[in-house]
């Protein structure tokens, strides 16, 4: 392998080993759950789950002040409907994280 060829391999394991998408992903399904104001489950290709949380929000737990209510703006917006996400990274959890979308309904920014 070429001194370029190693340098390009170790760029992407290094991106990898850090958590960051080497590309952009976007995932389309239905929503079959919301856990709390900002974190729910996407059903794609089917049947696999995949569990997002959504960028650039942080929503209160659903043991605090406002946390149910805050989960069910969320239900409201987003459960049982057809969402598209765009993935940007996976957080220590395994979660995706990324910004989500309801027909042409920013959640995050909603």
């Amino acid at each position: 392998m070429d001194m370029i060829g190693r340098i390009a391999g170790s760029l992407l394991l290094a991106l990898a080993v850090a958590g960051l998408p080497v590309s952009a992903e976007t995932l389309a399904g239905r929503v079959v759950g919301v856990h709390d104001g900002d974190t729910l489950t996407l059903l794609v290709d089917g049947n696999r789950q995949v569990r997002v949380r959504l960028a650039g929000i942080d929503a209160p737990e659903h043991d605090q002040p406002f946390g149910q209510r805050s989960r069910q703006s969320l239900s409201e917006l987003a459960f049982g409907r057809t969402a598209s996400v765009a993935a940007q990274k996976t957080d220590d959890y395994g979660r995706t994280v990324g910004t989500v979308t309801v027909g042409r309904v920013n959640v995050e920014a909603e």
